[in-house]
């Protein structure tokens, strides 16, 4: 009896240990496949890290590239790129306001004399420091002239004073 015990016993530890392989059989095809993929995966990765690379050296070569027309640019203008971006947003703003300004002046029915102005044909205003106190702009004299005066006529009067200053030496 005992030795029936026995061996029913060592049949169904048999019977556990054959469970127990086909289980560790399974386990090791899951570690195998779960190995291909990590290879896979770091093939993968290595491939995205020299695209990467490969795509910071592009931009890093448009950055220069960038760069170097800036300051052609910068040469050209004499000033700075960003600076003059600036001064061309602030001339949009001022030319924006002025035709807001002209156009509530119209609405109100008060007469004004808009200066159609595009968005970009403002010049920034720069300050000059100039000898003359108060200097008026060209159209405040023209004024003094009644008659309109023909460049040509200037010239002739010129070319007279110097035949007259000529015959009296």
């Amino acid at each position: 009896m005992r030795v029936k015990k026995v061996e029913t016993e060592n049949k169904s530890l048999l019977k556990k240990i054959e469970a127990d392989q086909t289980e560790i059989d399974i386990m090791k095809v899951k570690i195998a496949e779960l190995e291909e993929e990590k290879a896979r995966l770091d093939e993968q990765n290595k491939y995205y890290e020299l695209k990467n690379k490969e795509l910071e050296a592009a931009k890093a070569v448009k950055e220069h590239v960038i760069y170097m027309m800036n300051k052609v640019l910068e040469n050209m203008l004499g000033k700075f790129v960003e600076q003059r971006f600036e001064e061309i947003e602030v001339e949009e703003v001022r030319a924006k306001r002025q035709a807001k300004i002209d156009a509530e002046m119209k609405f109100k029915g008060k007469s004004v004399k808009s200066s159609e102005v595009t968005e970009r044909s403002i010049v920034p205003v720069t300050v000059i420091e100039s000898p003359i106190p108060n200097p008026q702009p060209i159209f405040a004299v023209s004024n003094i002239f009644d008659e309109d005066v023909l460049l040509d006529d200037i010239i002739n009067d010129d070319d007279e004073d110097d035949d007259e200053e000529e015959n009296s030496r």
